[in-house]
């Protein structure tokens, strides 16, 4: 009896079910067509992404070329640093060298167990256990000898446990490319949180200054009785609420150096020294072109994690199918015994047998038919998971495009509305000169003009935030 039909059948039904779950789910959701021809499972989508999107071209074979598009070198050598340090890009790296020595463990029941024994001898045995008379002997003699057992595979149970290995190191090797993908963006992530509160912080410490200006101002005016104290009182307010914002922001600073050592796995004092620059932002309008969003929402780490758990599930339940058949094995002893050395190998001295055995469970409690259902009842279940991550994946990239577009609008917007604060700075603080305003319109415009500037640092940093997100979305930075 031969297991391989069945199991090209298991593997056959499989691949067809999770395949027309697929097919049904991406093309319900992003309004696609597909083609099924013979011998050939072909996939044409016809996704509503915009033309000009990044998607019109198809990714490069750098793996890395996502974050690249950035352009800048200090983001590219933390994120080499990460892919070189990270420890638990390390631990994932260690899972699938042990993922592979397993599956050499696995291949090596192919091959006979074979083992060789040499001993020396010497018993007395008593002469009074047949009777009062009689005297005790004494036996020594020299043995050597050779074993084998092999359970010869006829049936297929070694097979299906090579395959569930080698189902197993693709698995860890889709984990490792998870971690290292959120490895990658946590550390563009954090780096960009770090670039904006640079930013802010230089704002905060230029408006302090200009404020501080003012202040001046305000104190000649109402020494020389122009003014009122109040609007000395207001300038002191609006001066100091600048100046403290300034340690929260060091304290964001300071954390983000922290995690970014913690990423890339040297601690703070090994970062690269171009680091404690001065805040810059990469440009947010440019995409790399990354190739259709379902060809890349097929390579994403999670979703070939989970494509494999089936493969590892269904071999699972070919390890409990084979539990069914029997199983056949040959064990062998070659060996030699004699009294004096010499003789050890001489022909009368040797001796062998050779057994084989052929095996088959008839009742076991129902051990084997509980654990079959077990093992599918799990294949169904990794179906089920795979189904959930590749709606998720369609959904983040969805969030990740809409949140992208529609910061670009906001900070066209935003710029607009920078541009008539900082008029309205520039005019409030003439009038107020001029005796024409109160003072409390000047404080207003600063304090509108100070917050319109962090908002759009921060809106700048959001939108390339929404990049990443939308590269992580699409499993960029990593190619099998």
């Amino acid at each position: 009896m031969d297991s391989k039909p069945f199991c090209s059948f298991v593997t056959i039904h499989i691949r067809l079910f999770f395949m027309r779950k697929l097919l049904s789910i991406i093309t319900i959701l992003l309004s696609g067509t597909y083609v099924l021809s013979a011998g050939d499972l072909r996939v044409e989508l016809a996704p509503a992404w915009p033309a000009d999107s990044c998607f019109a071209g198809t990714l490069a074979g750098d793996d890395v070329s996502c974050w690249r598009s950035f352009d800048d070198p200090m983001l590219d050598s933390l994120i080499d640093l990460g892919r070189d340090n990270n420890y638990n890009l390390a631990a994932a790296s260690r899972r699938i060298d042990i993922a592979r020595s397993q599956l050499r463990s696995a291949r090596g029941a192919y091959a006979p167990e074979i083992a060789v024994s040499a001993s020396y001898n010497r018993e007395r045995q008593s002469g009074r256990m047949a009777g009062r008379e009689g005297a005790a002997t004494t036996l020594s003699y020299f043995s050597a000898g050779a074993t084998m057992n092999w359970e010869v595979d006829v049936f297929g149970k070694i097979r299906a446990q090579t395959r569930k290995a080698d189902a197993n190191v693709r698995v860890t090797a889709a984990e490792h490319a998870a971690v290292m993908l959120a490895l990658d963006a946590e550390i563009a992530s954090t780096y960009i949180e770090l670039q904006v509160s640079k930013i802010q912080l230089e704002i905060a410490r230029e408006h302090s200054e200009n404020q501080a200006e003012i202040l001046r101002i305000v104190k000649v005016r109402h020494e020389t009785g122009l003014v009122s104290e109040l609007d000395e009182a207001q300038a002191k307010t609006l001066y100091y609420s600048t100046i403290a914002s300034i340690p929260m922001l060091e304290v964001r600073i300071e954390a983000s150096y922290n995690a970014l050592g913690v990423l890339t796995g040297l601690g703070r004092e090994g970062l690269p020294a171009g680091i404690y620059s001065a805040g810059n932002l990469p440009g947010h309008f440019q995409i790399v072109a990354a190739g259709a969003p379902v060809d890349l929402l097929r390579r994403r780490p999670d979703i070939v994690e989970a494509e494999r758990n089936i493969d590892l599930a269904a071999a699972g339940l070919g390890i409990a199918k084979s539990d069914y058949l029997p199983s056949l094995s040959l064990s062998a002893s070659l060996g030699t015994a004699a009294h004096n050395f010499g003789d050890l190998f001489s022909r009368p001295s040797f001796s062998y047998s050779v057994v084989p055995t052929l095996s088959w469970t008839l009742f076991d409690g129902l051990q084997r038919r509980n654990n079959t259902a077990a093992a599918r009842q799990n294949m169904e279940a990794q179906i089920d998971v795979y189904n959930m991550t590749v709606l998720t994946a369609v959904e983040e990239v969805r969030n990740a495009m809409s949140s992208y577009k529609s910061s670009l609008e906001y900070i066209d917007r935003l710029s607009q509305v920078l541009g008539s604060s900082e008029e309205e700075v520039r005019l409030s603080l003439d009038l107020y000169k001029q005796g024409l305003t109160m003072f409390s319109n000047v404080v207003d415009a600063q304090l509108d003009y100070l917050s319109c500037r962090n908002n759009l640092v921060t809106a700048r940093g959001n939108v390339i935030s929404y990049i990443i997100n939308l590269y992580k979305a699409l499993g960029g930075g990593w190619s099998e």
